[in-house]
């Protein structure tokens, strides 16, 4: 279980912009384990990270990004709506630029990877 802890800690921490070292020195410090361990849990993320988020394919991780993009556009929306400041309003819509940029992306990828599996299927059968 400390080691599904430690893995999600390191998985945030990354996602919250530390670097490698940085990563490695606090988490060796709160688990109270190597910075081997840690640096052993990085170079083998592909085959934990999966299980440890708990998304086994590609196609329930891009709809759990979509879910994370969708509450990310409604914040901002909510905060552009609100905000008496100019400056807050501009940043909330840049956010909510970007975050339906990245969701075109999610599209474009379900797209071409349907087209990809249909040219396979074609090719199995010839």
């Amino acid at each position: 279980m400390n080691t599904v802890l430690r893995r999600l800690d390191l998985l945030k921490l990354e996602g919250d912009g530390f670097h490698t070292a940085e990563i490695v020195k606090a988490l060796s410090t709160k688990y109270e384990c190597s910075e081997r361990a840690i640096y052993y849990d990085l170079a083998r993320r592909a085959s934990w990270q999966p299980q440890v988020q708990g998304f086994k394919d590609a196609h329930k991780l891009l709809l759990k990004i979509l879910n994370r993009l969708e509450q990310i556009y409604r914040r901002a929306a909510f905060k552009q709506l609100q905000s008496k400041d100019e400056r807050v309003q501009l940043g909330a819509l840049k956010i909510m630029l970007e975050a339906t940029a990245r969701t075109c992306d999610i599209a474009v990828i379900v797209d071409v990877e349907q087209r990809v599996r249909k040219l396979e299927e074609k090719a199995h059968l010839e």
